[in-house]
């Protein structure tokens, strides 16, 4: 009895991992990168620590797509969050600008779900990242 010999094709598929946005910032790598439609995350490594947050953002009831504005506007979210982290490691102090700012982000995400944390991660002054 011969074997059947099974030839492997490759299958073209696409990308389900997006690099955004890759730049330094206070000469610290940060990445932007969006996963499948609705996960968005940045990664950055700070003395051999690497640290991340993400955020979901569905689209708009009845739609399946973000637009290219919405995305642009979840990696540009991110990014500040990411400067953010760098300041705090680096020892920075929040501005009484940038504090105001963090608390009307905190007032979105609790009007949005509630008193429950908008996104699981580290805690950065008040603002859960």
């Amino acid at each position: 009895m011969s074997k059947k010999e099974i030839e492997l094709k490759p299958v073209k598929i696409k990308p389900v991992i997006k690099l955004m946005k890759a730049m330094r910032y206070r000469g610290q790598m940060v990445y932007i990168r969006q996963i499948g439609i609705s996960l968005f995350e940045y990664l950055l490594v700070f003395k051999k620590q690497v640290y991340s947050s993400y955020m979901v953002i569905t689209p708009r009831k009845g739609k399946k797509k973000l637009t290219a504005d919405e995305e642009a506007q979840a990696g540009a979210l991110l990014f500040v969050g990411a400067t953010t982290t760098i300041n705090m490691l680096l020892g920075d102090e929040l501005s009484d600008d940038e504090k105001a700012r963090v608390g009307a982000f905190e007032e979105v995400g609790k009007a949005a779900f509630g008193n429950k944390a908008v996104l699981k991660g580290k805690k950065i002054n008040k603002m859960i990242k």
